[in-house]
């Protein structure tokens, strides 16, 4: 997509990132999916971590979503009205275009006289132009990409409906904040970029292959995480992702597991010190054995899930 004012050459360059899950699209249903549970059952996936000194409310998001979604549950903004804290991974509302189109072409393009195509295997790149030519992308777009960025692509091909899609959960809370709640980010987008792209190229090139071999698997992945996630069913989104990264352990160490604790160790900063936080982080960094609620846990803090009122 091309912003006003830019060339055909600087559109190029234009590329929109999130931080993915290894083999997980973003290809849309053209219509809302029959999967939804009832809205009057929503349940979200929120937890409640209790000390002597305070509570503090933990929910994971999930970074896409429909507008059906919101508002979020009656009982996720109840607990969010009463905080006085927001704690999100990046603060999406403070991103600088120009300071993150500097970091894209940093970290996520190769120099105009390389090319993806000296990064990866012949039958890789054959699976890239294969995927471009189904759906219409130029395939040397996609080469001026270092494989990680070239995987989150494949899951953000043009396809009906995607009107119907909207930000994710982190998005509508830190819109919802506005002007009368403090907001902290957990993370800076530089660390974001620099987490992807040092991964090695081995790792990279693997992830680019599962997102081509899985794209056709967009619609069904993209409603079994809103499905889990308005049911609060932790253990079949653990499961989910588990499965999904059950080839590539590096890759869920790196995202998830080495990143958790410093979630952790906030959440229970908050519990110390008595301040009203609201922590959204991704469902995958709450869930697990290695996630924030079982952290917790472990360090002697009471974490309960909290469903929606019968």
């Amino acid at each position: 997509m091309t912003a006003h004012g830019q060339t055909p050459e600087a559109e190029r360059d234009m590329v929109v990132v999130t931080l993915p899950g290894p083999a997980e699209s973003a290809a849309i249903p053209d219509k809302q999916p029959t999967w939804q549970p009832a809205l009057d059952s929503r349940n979200g996936l929120m937890w409640k971590a209790s000390s002597t000194h305070s509570t503090v409310y933990l929910l994971g998001s999930i970074h896409l979503g429909s507008r059906e979604m919101y508002p979020l549950p009656e009982h996720i903004e109840e607990a969010f009205r009463q905080s006085s804290l927001l704690i999100v991974e990046v603060d999406l509302n403070k991103l600088n275009p120009a300071t993150f189109q500097s970091l894209l072409a940093a970290n996520g393009l190769y120099p105009r006289q390389d090319s993806l195509w000296n990064h990866v295997s012949r039958s890789t790149r054959q699976l890239v132009v294969d995927f471009c030519g189904k759906h219409g992308l130029d395939a040397e777009v996609f080469a001026r990409m270092k494989p990680w960025l070239a995987a989150l692509a494949t899951m953000l091909p043009s396809t009906p409906g995607q009107q119907d899609v909207v930000p994710g959960i982190d998005k509508y809370l830190l819109d919802e904040a506005g002007n009368g709640m403090r907001v902290e980010p957990l993370e800076s987008v530089e660390y974001q970029w620099h987490l992807m792209a040092s991964m090695p190229e081995v790792q990279q090139e693997r992830n680019l292959r599962s997102a081509v071999q899985n794209a056709g698997q967009g619609a069904e992945d993209f409603g079994k995480l809103q499905s889990y996630w308005l049911e609060g069913d932790a253990e079949k989104l653990n499961a989910y992702l588990t499965s999904s990264m059950r080839e590539d352990p590096e890759y869920q160490k790196r995202v998830f597991s080495d990143r958790n604790p410093r979630m952790a160790a906030r959440a229970e900063q908050c519990l110390k010190n008595n301040e009203r936080c609201f922590v959204v982080v991704g469902a995958g960094h709450m869930v697990g054995k290695d996630g924030v609620v079982r952290l917790l846990r472990d360090r002697g803090y009471k974490v309960e899930q909290v469903f929606a009122q019968p």
